[in-house]
């Protein structure tokens, strides 16, 4: 598991910025929280904003540092003003930046607009974790190729499958999680691999009576109680894991 700091102690810069209308939070938040699961460190505003902090300054600098914005198009989306905004913005660090900032996901029913005619999208209406898996490929710089061959050849239907197609095409998926979520897990046995990287075992977070009922129901898409998972160890930056336990670096 890899931990960030969120709010004002942040000083990481995420891999992705979502813009998307208030009236989105519910599909924003499972959206970004599914990210997470996919190695990809997203900024949403319910996770950074803090009480008396400038909406503008702070949307603006998270824009700005983040590597990539996705665009949650909804048929709520263009009727919101900050959201014609933020896609402006996007829009024009792609002209300064000469390099893909904008990312549209569809998520609802809408007409695609104007500005997206000549911009591929990701359709997560009918292949939501497909694209999941398609955003964390670019994210991380992996090939192409590689991804959509594994896509054709077993599209995923849970991110549990996102997972092990990440790992069929070489990369090792670790989970982005807060800091008070990382200790609470490292508190009931995880193993430290640096500062900002851990490892633990699955079953011992869903057995613990310490641990809460949030990130058991965080972890349990991907780490089913009791389930057996066969394949390779989960690891990052060289670590490996044992296959019986499956100790898992998320």
């Amino acid at each position: 598991m890899h931990c960030v700091d969120r709010g004002a102690q942040r000083h990481s810069n995420p891999d992705i910025f979502l813009s998307h209308s208030s009236k989105d939070k519910g599909l924003a938040l499972k959206l970004a929280t599914d990210l997470n699961f996919c190695a990809t460190d997203v900024w949403l505003d319910e996770w950074e904003i803090e009480i008396g902090q400038s909406l503008t300054d702070v949307l603006a600098t998270a824009m700005e540092k983040a590597r990539f914005v996705a665009i949650l198009l909804s048929q709520n989306y263009n009727k919101s003003v900050w959201t014609k905004r933020e896609y402006k913005k996007a829009l024009s660090r792609e002209e300064r930046e000469n390099r893909v900032v904008m990312l549209p996901l569809i998520l609802g029913e809408i007409e695609i607009p104007d500005f997206l005619e000549d911009k591929k999208y990701v359709d997560l209406r009918t292949q939501y974790y497909s694209g999941l898996a398609q955003i964390a490929g670019m994210v991380h710089d992996l090939s192409l190729f590689r991804i959509n061959r594994a896509l054709r050849e077993r599209p995923p239907t849970d991110l549990r499958q996102i997972w092990d197609l990440l790992e069929s095409i070489g990369f090792e998926p670790f989970v982005v999680l807060g800091r008070d979520d990382f200790a609470e897990i490292l508190s009931v046995g995880g193993e430290r691999v640096s500062d900002d990287y851990a490892r633990f075992y699955p079953d011992m977070v869903h057995a613990s009576v310490r641990v809460s009922d949030h990130i058991k129901s965080l972890l349990r898409e991907v780490f089913p109680p009791n389930r057996v998972i066969s394949g390779s160890g989960l690891g990052l930056s060289g670590v490996s894991m044992h296959r019986a336990k499956r100790d898992a670096q998320i």
